[in-house]
């Protein structure tokens, strides 16, 4: 653990922590929310190495899975499409690749470690949610933008970078949008 030095004496820190999931839910929510996470990752597949944590944000919640994000967002989505009222409180769930500082250098950084994952033939498009920071949206987007060697498409992309703004901490991932986040509240809307 890292100490700070502030006008009321030394301050736990905590370091900047490898998060690989985001969960939505709705606001002061997040006791219960942080239950079914339990419930559905650590329980249902089986990840004992599961770490929950707040962020500043209410609603939002970080998560550190032993698993593979993208796999376990696949896994609740079959569940999901049996039980969908089973998820009552973590109703999105989206995964995070890299977890840097949020700062324009280590963001962009970030987009070029991943930058494979975006073929030379396919497009994409940058998409920000920034939250507690004062970064601006546009130049994220520009900056982000600027590194990618590809064909850009606002409207069908194969692929999004997601750029996921937490106060003083950045998720970074690319993705198929629709198919790599799993949104409850649209899987009940798409089923009715």
């Amino acid at each position: 653990m890292e100490y700070e030095n502030h006008r009321c004496g030394y301050v736990r820190r905590e370091r900047l922590r490898d998060y690989n999931l985001l969960v939505a839910c709705p606001r002061d929510r997040e006791r219960a929310a942080t239950s079914e996470i339990r419930y559905f990752i650590g329980d249902l597949l089986e990840d004992p190495d599961l770490k929950v944590s707040r962020t500043p944000i209410s609603g939002l919640l970080a998560c550190r899975t032993s698993l593979d994000p993208y796999e376990v967002i696949q896994n609740l989505r079959d569940f999901a499409i049996e039980n969908p009222y089973q998820f009552r409180f973590a109703i999105r769930f989206t995964p995070l690749e890299v977890c840097v500082e949020s700062e324009m250098e280590h963001i962009v950084e970030a987009t070029e470690k991943l930058l494979p994952k975006i073929g030379e033939d396919e497009s994409f498009r940058v998409t920000v949610r920034r939250r507690h920071t004062e970064l601006e949206n546009m130049a994220v987007v520009t900056a982000v933008a600027a590194v990618i060697p590809r064909k850009v498409n606002l409207d069908a992309p194969d692929r999004t970078v997601l750029v996921e703004i937490v106060g003083e901490w950045t998720g970074v991932s690319i993705l198929d949008e629709k198919n790599d986040i799993l949104s409850i509240m649209t899987m009940r809307d798409d089923m009715y």
